[in-house]
């Protein structure tokens, strides 16, 4: 199986670094050129509604900027990171995916950061992603990652748990409180 930069490449070396094909996803690195695709992704009402819920602000440009160039710096620093998700059937952006660092409670932790266009929402797609990041974690030896949602965001709830996460209690993260699931990798 060839490497790839942060995963194991599952199809072959014809796949970029950082690249990992699912069953209906094509999952990469993101790239400069994403600037729009993630300014329209998180300025969406209904993306907004779970990552950025009143008290929070709304996205700004330069937020969204900065999540774009913290996403590729992830890659360079680690290996691994947020990925871009490609709809396989249509070539079009399905939403965002991957690992990420973050601090929960003072500690460090890798996360699933997921979040799907809405016309895609109730298709298992951010749970083909979250597999497949899972699967990513093990190849990189890690001992566990964990997915922070928000109580009331009931569809992320279902991702975590068909995901095989486990709720593991509440934490405050960015401000609000969150669900905070945990798997352990074998």
């Amino acid at each position: 199986m060839a490497t790839t930069l942060g995963c194991r490449d599952p199809t072959g070396p014809e796949m970029l670094a950082g690249e990992r094909q699912t069953e209906r996803l094509l999952a990469r690195r993101p790239t400069p050129d994403d600037r729009a695709l993630y300014h329209a992704h998180f300025t969406r009402t209904e993306i907004e509604a779970w990552l950025r819920p009143s008290p929070l602000p709304p996205f700004t440009a330069q937020v969204i900027d900065e999540l774009v160039d913290g996403d590729q710096v992830h890659w360079q620093n680690h290996g691994f990171g947020p990925w871009v998700l490609i709809e396989e059937e249509t070539g079009a952006f399905a939403g965002r995916g991957g690992l990420s660092w973050t601090s929960v409670e003072g500690a460090a932790e890798v996360e699933l950061p997921w979040s799907i266009e809405p016309h895609l929402h109730g298709r298992g797609l951010a749970t083909e992603a979250a597999i497949a990041a899972c699967n990513c974690a093990r190849e990189l030896e890690l001992e566990q990652v964990i997915a922070l949602v928000l109580p009331a965001n009931l569809p992320s709830r279902r991702v975590a748990e068909k995901a095989v996460f486990e709720e593991d209690g509440e934490v405050i993260h960015a401000g609000l409180p969150h669900l905070l699931f945990r798997q352990k990798l074998d």
